[in-house]
Order: structure tokens, then sequence, then C-alpha cells
């Protein structure tokens, strides 16, 4: 383990995706928890601050690439989780669930749009229409599941951490050591606010907390199948893992088991499927050698 730490690249590695944005995740939830204890309801976008706090401090250190207009289309992850975080949470304080639906919707239909623009604008205008149709039914379909309503959406939590985690593992295996680095940036953070929320007595964890996780996810998740080349049985297992967790968040939610420690069960049951993603991609990998 020291000979490892000794080593410059693995330092490197560990120090930016995992170490500064925990620290940076941490001080923010202490500082913003302390600064409302007067004013218990804003902490709800403690954990969606600390969240996208953390993962664009461990961006900025891995990729070093903040400019706008962007240059690439990862220069487009921090612009897309910023501005979409934003949107979302004004949608969700209107009164009427249309505006929740229809922020969530047209956010994932704009940002697939523009992660596919590269690839789309080569192809024909039908092929291109079917590509980000695709993806941004998917997209918006999976996010509705895991967030159905104003509730405390904790649940949400294990969920990403795992599809995270997943990510995590199969972008190296696919030839993408940046995607692997930003997944364990999500994942790290994600286990940050996740733990501080479990163990501060009373907290909820809004659907902006969760929104967050879902837009830099589902933009990494373009990224592994469209440019890093991840097969397609790999991205259904990883699709998969997050359905699971979403369909038991909503059984846990219905029979009204809300306890602190039982949304950890939505992360237990998305670890199967996210496992399988890993072994497949590893499969592909041993045959193929990965992608770029």
């Amino acid at each position: 383990m020291w000979n490892l730490w000794q080593s410059g690249f693995v330092r490197s590695l560990i120090l930016e995706s995992a170490l500064f944005p925990a620290v940076v995740a941490m001080l923010m939830v202490v500082a913003a928890y302390y600064k409302t204890r007067k004013y218990p309801r804003w902490r709800s976008i403690i954990w969606g601050a600390a969240i996208l706090g953390g993962f664009l401090g461990g961006y900025a250190l891995i990729y070093r690439d903040l400019s706008f207009p962007p240059r690439t289309v990862l220069s487009w992850l921090p612009w897309l989780a910023l501005v979409g975080g934003i949107v979302v949470a004004i949608a969700d304080r209107r009164k009427h669930s249309g505006w929740r639906y229809g922020a969530r919707g047209m956010t994932a239909s704009v940002s697939a749009w523009i992660l596919l623009w590269p690839i789309v604008r080569q192809e024909s205008v039908l092929a291109a229409f079917l590509a980000w149709l695709t993806v941004a039914g998917l997209w918006s379909v999976l996010w509705l599941a895991l967030i159905p309503d104003k509730r405390d959406q904790k649940s949400t939590g294990p969920t990403l951490f795992v599809g995270a985690v997943g990510l995590a593992l199969v972008a190296p295996l696919s030839g993408s050591i940046l995607l692997a680095q930003f997944g364990a940036a999500l994942a790290v953070v994600l286990a940050v606010a996740l733990v501080f929320s479990l163990l501060v007595r009373g907290s909820r964890w809004d659907s902006p907390s969760a929104d967050v996780g879902i837009l830099i996810l589902g933009a990494l998740m373009v990224d592994l199948r469209f440019y890093a080349g991840a097969s397609m049985v790999v991205m259904v297992w990883l699709l998969v893992s997050l359905a699971a967790g979403a369909g038991v968040a909503r059984i846990l939610q219905h029979r009204g088991h809300s306890g602190r420690w039982t949304v950890l069960a939505t992360g237990l049951v998305g670890f199967p499927p996210m496992a399988v993603a890993g072994w497949m991609a590893l499969q592909t990998y041993l045959v193929s050698g990965g992608g770029y």
C-alpha cells in the first residue's frame, strides 16, 4: 500500500478523485449546518450544495477546464450541472407538479442534445433525432422515477452512489480514466452528503440534492456510452441498477418505511446489477482491450 502511495500517478488520482472532493463536501456541510441552526428550513439545500461543490472541486483538479463557452463535451459538465440544478430547483418551488416534470424533462432533453451534438451532427436527421430521443427519454423517465414527488429523497442517495461506483469501475475498462475519476469524485461526495444527512436528526434530502446527482451521473453515462465506447449490455445493466433502486424506494415510501438506515436498502438492491455491469465490462476489455 505504501509503495502505491509513493507513485505520483496513483497519489494524484486519490487526491483529485477522492480526498479533495470529500474534504470540500465535508467542509461545506459542516459550515452550512452551523450557519443554518436558526433557519432549519434552509438545511434542505445543504446536501445539494455539498454534492455540487465537492464534485466541481474535483472536476477543477481533474480536468482543469472551466472555460466558457465550453470547448469540449466534458467542458459542458459543470455548466449543465450548475444551470440545470438551478432550473429544476426553481421549478420545484412551484405548487403545480407539472412545473417539476416539465423542468426535468426539458433539462434532460437539452443536456442530451448538447452532449450528443458532436456525434449527431455527422448523422442523418432521422438518426440524430432517434439518438437524441432515446437518450433524452431514458434520462427523463429515470429522473422522474428516482424523484417521484417532494418527499424526503434520502433513498435516492444510495442508488446514485451505487450508480457512480459502477461508472467509476466500468469507465477505465472502456478506456477512459477521466470518466472513472469523475465517477469516483461523484461517488465520494454523494457518500459524504448521505452520511451526514443520516447522522443529522430530522434532516431531509430534498429533490434539489438528488437532482444534482442525477444530472451529473446522467451526463457521465452519456459520455461513457457515446465517447468511451461502453457496450450496450454494460449500459443496460447500469440502468437496471438505477431502476432497481428506484423501485425499492417507491415500495419503501408506499409502506411508510422511512427509518434513517432503511434507505440503504435501495443501494443494496442496486449493487448486484452494478456488479454484473462491471463483470461484463471486464470481459469486453479482456477480449478487445477497451475503448480510446
